[in-house]
């Protein structure tokens, strides 16, 4: 089972009507009391109260205590001070307030009610019966019984007498809805709009529990209210007359001018207000709240200023920018005076009737000086008298604003001067108000130039070739045949004959005007220049057109058109040749190269003007490349040609093999032999590769080297060490080392011919497939073995992947040799081969037969 609700009380009551009493002082200083039990402990509230309901001040209190000791003075202070006042306090100390004892706080409370609400002290004769007195006479018209100050107040009809018969009407007792606590509620509301008197008691309070004490203290609120009535009356009703007899009377105040009348616009519109008060007698002294506002037909507000005069007068201007109807409202605290609004009528002139007109809207020469008028006109068209308007000109020529002086000649008219220092292409606006004429931006034509001075110069004014685009220079002149120094003047040019020739002209702004043209035919045309519609100096002028280059007859030549190695510049030359077979000794011609192949090509064309052309490519991938030549669209006799392009060979793929550059003799040849491997680490199977080969042996000594080349990828080199030592061997392709370069050889002193034999030797193995036809690529297993005595022996088996394989042996000793080849595990035709080195009666007994053997892709 739930528990109870706690019941309340009178102390319950009490308490919460006599916090809200105080709180309604203690609001002045934004202070609140949240627990009349606990929030009075360190005594600052309470000092804060008596300061206030008193209106003396409490000194040297402690604003902040922290401990009892602080506390209990503070409170000390307070219950002096409420003695001072001639209150008597019974049972109560500084300690009771600090500890919290509510009963003791409440009588506190309540003496204090009595001094300064009820104003009464308890020795006086009963407050109650007083109150309760009044009370009864104020609701005797209201026939509603009042015998207490308790259960007389629960059903709200006394209350709702009481608060409707300050003010009749203000709670009428029709509107009584029979529950207490609504209408309790609701005459307290009522009480509070009318009478400024704070709700300090719960409505359900009055109407459940009404404690006497309580009650007491709001219905005292509404004895205050009536006894200070009629001093508020009295003092409301001087103040009333006083205010009439020394204030301006709104109705009365006249204002008057020339700014309330009419005016025109940027011109000042004044106007005076006289301050008269409700007697129509006018005011000598100033400081009242007049003010202006002026607001035109568009809706926009002008600023209004207003001068306080200090004698009775206020001084009122403002100035219109803008030509409309305008309304002035002057007012005096908020209310129109006399005759305010007041409608204004401002004159001016209008951007959609004015005009502009005169020599320097029509065009004008440099230096000289651009004049023209505006002539101001209002809506109606016609001319204003005033000067004034804010009229502006705009002057923009070739280079930017071109300065513009304004004159107002104070009628309606404005004169307006600019001075171009620049030929070409001006714009001049007038606008008013910042808005343009209706008349629009005007385009004036300002020249540079003097015809009979100007002139033409440059190739193409003297001769010209078809197909080919010439230029020439107009130079412009000033009449004081000066050169000019800006561009912007109107040439024309056209070149006519046998055939339409297109013309362009740039302006270099220096004065100087470029002229370009390509005729397509030849023949005689003529030149024609002039500058608004006047020929300029030494104008016609005749010029002979020659044939342009022909695409049958020009041809090219060169290396570049034969064939090509990747990653090798190919040079070939363009001759070019006119229809009669004549070659062209200048240059300037339409040619154009592209080539296709396997990868982009990016083709360089040098002409050099001798009417040759020289072209270079450099091909990135090997293939078959189509190289395309074209003379100004027309492809060129012989083309499109094809050349093929072989694979780089690659230092870094390339290699050398051989007994040469493992050991060698002073007394015979040493070699070994370069295989030629491209970019892609194919064999090579063509030769022509620049490859080159430096041998430095002891002290400085250099031997040369000599290269033989097989012309399938492979090149055989000799050389020939003439004394015993060290040597350097690097081969090198293009300044690129190969891969296993450079190596280190050692030469020893040869033997005697009748002790031992040397030999280095060669053979290559053409494999063929099951239908007898010769392979192409390698791949097989290679393997080569050789049985004999031999002293010194080298021996390498090589795949060339090409479907040949080459052994390179190099043998030293006497005796016979055995030598077995196969391919795939099989013995080829012949093998094994038998050989005799050198002389077998010689033999050297120490040397026992033994077998060397080399693979490839075992």
């Amino acid at each position: 089972m739930a528990a109870a609700a706690p019941t309340k009380t009178w102390i319950d009551v009490q308490k919460r009507t006599f916090q809200n009493w105080a709180n309604n002082y203690l609001k002045e200083r934004i202070l609140k009391i949240g627990d009349l039990a606990t929030d009075l402990e360190d005594g600052v509230l309470l000092i804060n109260l008596l300061e206030i309901i008193s209106s003396k001040k409490i000194l040297k209190y402690n604003k902040t205590p922290k401990i009892r000791m602080q506390k209990i003075e503070n409170n000390n202070m307070a219950v002096g001070f409420i003695k001072s006042e001639g209150l008597k306090l019974v049972g109560i100390g500084a300690e009771d307030i600090v500890d919290g004892q509510l009963k003791l706080i409440l009588g506190l409370i309540w003496t204090l009610i009595l001094r300064y609400q009820i104003q009464m002290s308890e020795s006086d004769n009963s407050p109650k019966a007083a109150l309760l007195e009044w009370v009864k006479k104020q609701v005797a018209p209201y026939k509603v019984p009042v015998y207490n100050f308790t259960d007389s107040w629960q059903d709200g009809r006394v209350l709702t007498a009481l608060t409707d018969s300050l003010k009749p009407g203000s709670c009428p007792m029709n509107g009584l809805v029979n529950e207490a606590e609504k209408d309790i509620d609701r005459a307290m509301d009522s009480a509070l709009e009318n009478y400024d008197i704070p709700k300090i008691m719960d409505a359900i309070d009055m109407a459940t529990l009404p404690d006497e004490l309580s009650v007491i203290t709001y219905v005292s609120y509404f004895r205050d209210y009536a006894v200070n009535k009629a001093n508020r009356d009295a003092a409301a009703a001087e103040a009333l007359e006083r205010k009439r007899r020394t204030t301006s009377d709104a109705s009365q105040v006249e204002a008057y001018g020339p700014g309330l009348e009419g005016g025109f616009v940027n011109k000042k519109g004044d106007f005076t207000i006289k301050a008269i008060n409700y007697y129509g007698e006018p005011l000598a002294t100033g400081g009242e709240g007049f003010t202006v506002k002026v607001v035109g037909a568009d809706g926009t507000e002008l600023p209004a200023n207003l001068v306080d005069n200090n004698n009775g007068t206020y001084d009122g201007s403002y100035t219109a920018t803008v030509p409309q109807d305008y309304t002035v409202v002057i007012q005096l605290d908020g209310t129109d005076i006399k005759n305010s609004p007041f409608a204004v009528k401002v004159d001016g002139s209008d951007p959609k009737e004015s005009n502009a007109y005169g020599p320097g809207l029509e065009g004008g020469k440099v230096g000289q000086p651009a004049q023209f008028k505006i002539q101001g006109r209002n809506k109606e068209g016609q001319a204003v008298t005033q000067g004034g308007d804010d009229f502006t000109v705009k002057v923009d020529g070739p280079n930017g604003p071109v300065d513009a002086k304004l004159v107002d000649n104070n009628d309606g008219s404005y004169e307006v001067e600019y001075n171009p220092t620049q030929g070409g292409d001006h714009k001049v606006e007038v606008f008013l108000r910042g808005e343009p004429l209706a008349q629009g931006p005007v385009d004036v034509k300002i020249i540079n130039s003097d015809a009979n001075n100007s002139y033409c110069e440059g190739p193409g004014f003297e001769a010209a070739q078809a197909k080919r685009p010439t230029q020439f220079t107009i130079h412009s002149v000033g009449v004081d045949a000066k050169p000019c120094t800006s561009g912007g003047d109107p040439f024309q040019v056209s070149i006519t004959g046998p055939h339409q020739v297109d013309v362009s002209i740039h302006d270099n702004d220096d004065g100087t005007y470029t002229v370009n043209y390509t005729p397509e035919q030849p023949g005689d045309y003529e030149i024609n220049v002039s500058i608004n519609d006047e020929t300029i100096k030494d104008i016609p002028k005749s010029i002979h057109i020659k044939p342009a280059a022909d695409p049958e007859k020009s041809y090219a030549e060169g290396p570049g058109l034969e064939g090509g190695e990747c990653f090798q510049p190919s040079k070939f030359r363009i001759h070019a040749v006119d229809p009669d077979g004549v070659h062209r000794t200048d240059g300037g011609d339409g040619f154009v190269v592209t080539i296709e192949g396997p990868a982009p090509v990016d083709p360089v064309m040098v002409d050099n003007g001798d009417g040759t052309y020289d072209v270079e490519f450099e091909p990135k991938a090997p293939g078959d490349y189509t190289i395309n030549l074209t003379l100004d669209g027309d492809v060129v006799n012989g083309f499109p040609r094809t050349v093929t392009v072989k694979p780089a060979p690659s230092a870094a793929n390339s290699y050398a093999k051989g007994p040469g550059l493992e050991k060698a003799f002073d007394n015979e040849p040493a070699e070994f032999t370069i295989y030629s491997v491209d970019t892609y680490g194919n064999a090579r199977t063509d030769g022509g590769d620049p490859f080159k080969v430096d041998i430095n042996g002891p002290d400085g000594l250099v031997v040369e080297a000599k290269i033989e080349d097989k012309n399938d990828g492979t090149y055989a080199v000799t050389y020939e060490a003439p004394v015993a030592g060290d040597y350097t061997i690097a081969v090198s392709l293009r300044e690129q080392p190969i891969a296993n370069m450079p190596v280190n050889v050692t030469c020893i002193e040869g033997a005697d011919g009748d002790q031992s034999a040397f030999g280095s030797f060669t053979f290559t193995v053409a494999a063929k497939n099951k239908k007898g036809e010769p392979k192409t690529v390698g791949g097989d297993r290679f393997e080569v073995s050789i049985t004999g005595p031999a002293e010194f022996i080298t021996l390498d088996a090589i795949d060339n992947q090409d479907g040949t394989y080459t052994a390179a042996y190099t043998l030293a000793g006497n005796g016979r040799f055995s030598t077995g080849v196969k391919l795939n595990g099989k013995h080829i035709e012949g093998s094994p081969f038998k050989q005799v080195l050198g002389n077998p009666g010689k033999k050297n007994p120490d040397i026992k037969s033994f077998t060397t053997e080399a693979k490839a892709n075992c």
